[in-house]
């Protein structure tokens, strides 16, 4: 039943399962089926403005037919008496089989600089739209030394993504920072308290560190024991202003240059816009940290402020 509402669903919209053209389709290119796509497919609707959205692409696999009865609807809304509409007009995007080579190539360039291997074994028989293979590694479902799966997706009309899929094995050879103390959360490593190691084998989903160099600025999401590998996702960047600390604060006021103290409300980097509170008056005002420490009030930011800092003068 389920099935049947589907295609009826279908067929209201114009749009038909297309695993074997009836007609030729007009190729698709964009997220819709513009006037100047009627008019190449039809020149008697040489009238239609060529920027007019007429429909919705479809998805790929799928045809949108404009039946004679639409057609006619269309030149008769934009006053084209000349226009044909005497036989269907298909639209379809153009589809090719996934290869072996393009899974290759993709993943390749996923893996840059990590010394890939890759086997493609099995993939998707579905024919993918014209665009961008991608295999972002957050698609790989395992680790393991046999074939496992790689979903990805092909990048195609702007943000829109077509999935598929392959089944690869996958080896990398690169250096891996192994630690030699154990962490807590929120501590900061440095180069003396790791050790490099030369990892061969299959493809892990996380990203390991590979030089003493991306330890700088970074801290402990999460306590880390000694002699694992240290991978990108068990670190943050660390911020130069926490929640709750004591900042100072710059503030302008005309030619007035003032510099006080407050509590920052919420943790920011560099650039960030945080809340900070006046720890006399508890009032809470806008500032864009600057430094470790330090936070600028934003215009519009130091209510009750400045004018509290001049009194004490």
């Amino acid at each position: 039943m389920t099935g049947r509402l589907l295609l009826a669903a279908f067929l209201a919209m114009g749009l038909q399962a297309a695993p074997e053209p009836s007609m030729a389709c007009h190729p698709i290119t964009a997220d819709w089926i513009y006037g100047r796509d009627l008019v190449a497919a039809a020149p008697s609707f040489a009238g239609l403005p060529p920027e007019l959205p007429v429909s919705h692409s479809p998805v790929p696999g799928l045809e949108r037919i404009f039946h004679p009865a639409e057609l006619r609807r269309l030149a008769e809304a934009h006053h084209l008496s000349g226009a044909a509409v005497a036989e269907n007009i298909c639209f379809a995007w153009p589809l090719a089989p996934l290869t072996r080579e393009r899974i290759a190539a993709s993943i390749e360039q996923t893996l840059a600089g990590r010394h890939p291997r890759i086997e493609p074994v099995d993939w998707s028989l579905a024919p993918i739209p014209a665009g961008e293979l991608v295999f972002p590694l957050s698609g790989l479902s395992a680790l393991s030394e046999k074939p496992v799966i790689w979903k990805g997706y092909v990048a195609y009309a702007g943000d829109r993504r077509f999935s598929t899929w392959a089944n690869v094995r996958v080896a990398i050879r690169e250096p891996h920072l192994i630690s030699t103390m154990a962490l807590r959360v929120g501590e900061s490593i440095s180069a003396a308290e790791v050790k490099t190691e030369i990892y061969d084998g299959p493809l892990p989903r996380e990203k390991a560190l590979t030089s003493p160099d991306e330890l700088t600025g970074l801290r402990a999401r999460r306590d880390i024991p000694a002699g694992v590998t240290l991978f990108e996702s068990s670190f943050e960047i660390a911020k130069e202003v926490e929640r709750n600390e004591l900042v100072t604060v710059l503030v302008e006021a005309g030619s007035a240059h003032i510099e006080t103290q407050g509590i920052a409300e919420w943790a920011g980097r560099r650039g960030d816009v945080i809340a900070v509170r006046n720890p006399k008056t508890g009032r809470v005002y806008r500032a864009r940290v600057e430094d470790k420490g330090t936070v600028r009030v934003v215009p519009g930011g130091a209510v009750g402020l400045v004018v509290e800092e001049k009194n004490k003068s």
